[in-house]
């Protein structure tokens, strides 16, 4: 991230121009960086599947308490609780982020955003009778047998228009029109409502916590180590 170039849109699309005159469309690819707000594409917002939020991109998760019964080694009847993910959906509809030179068009495909707002955390006990479909909005799911259901727990998060949003990925043309998207040969693809220097803070703070957790952890070794030979 540090490395890598942050690019108004206006000079982004002229680099592009620059490799059309001289390699043709569908050579370019260029690593950078693109700042902005978020907007919705053409076909405008979005909804989000759960709260009907108005949005640019949505995640909803979904997920199944629920207890059953087992035998332990000794044969004996056991009764224990697990969850299973019913529906986990990230949308992949392009979307804009525009800055003071023009917009650019952004491909998530089924990637995160760092710092999306959770807009729904909420768990519901529950309630016999309802056979082996539950209907959450638009949504149709199928429990199976549904056999010992404690309750569900519902999570979605949104980016809504307007979003501050940041982007690190790479430019390409490959599909005949200039977007920001992840690396067609691997690399770092990055989502996010917060800003690039939050995101460096946060990671270098979760640097220093593992280089001290390490130190921490080489001393006590030495001194166990040591209390060994002792004994």
């Amino acid at each position: 991230m540090e490395s890598t170039e942050t690019l108004p849109v206006q000079d982004l699309r002229a680099l592009h121009e620059a490799a059309v005159q001289a390699a043709g469309q569908g050579a370019f690819r260029y690593r950078c960086e693109v700042v902005g707000l978020a907007r919705p594409h053409k076909d405008g917002v979005l909804k989000s599947q759960l709260e009907s939020l108005e949005c640019v991109w949505h995640r909803h998760k979904i997920t199944r308490k629920y207890e059953e019964t087992y035998h332990d080694s000794k044969g004996r009847r056991q009764r224990r609780t697990r969850t299973e993910t019913l529906s986990d959906y990230t949308s992949t509809t392009a979307f804009f982020v525009e800055d003071a030179t023009g917009k650019m068009v952004i491909r998530p495909g089924k990637h995160e955003v760092i710092g999306a707002e959770k807009v729904l955390d909420r768990f519901d006990v529950h309630e016999g009778g309802r056979g082996n479909r539950l209907e959450l909005g638009p949504l149709r799911l199928n429990l199976g047998r549904g056999d010992g259901t404690i309750g569900f727990k519902r999570e979605e998060w949104v980016v809504r228009p307007g979003s501050r949003f940041y982007v690190h990925g790479e430019a390409a043309d490959a599909n005949g029109r200039l977007a920001v998207g992840e690396p067609a040969e691997g690399g770092v693809f990055l989502m996010s409502v917060k800003t690039e220097e939050e995101l460096l803070r946060s990671e270098n703070n979760n640097v220093l916590g593992f280089g001290i957790g390490s130190g921490v952890a080489a001393v006590a070794g030495v001194v166990l180590l040591v209390i060994g030979i002792i004994r």
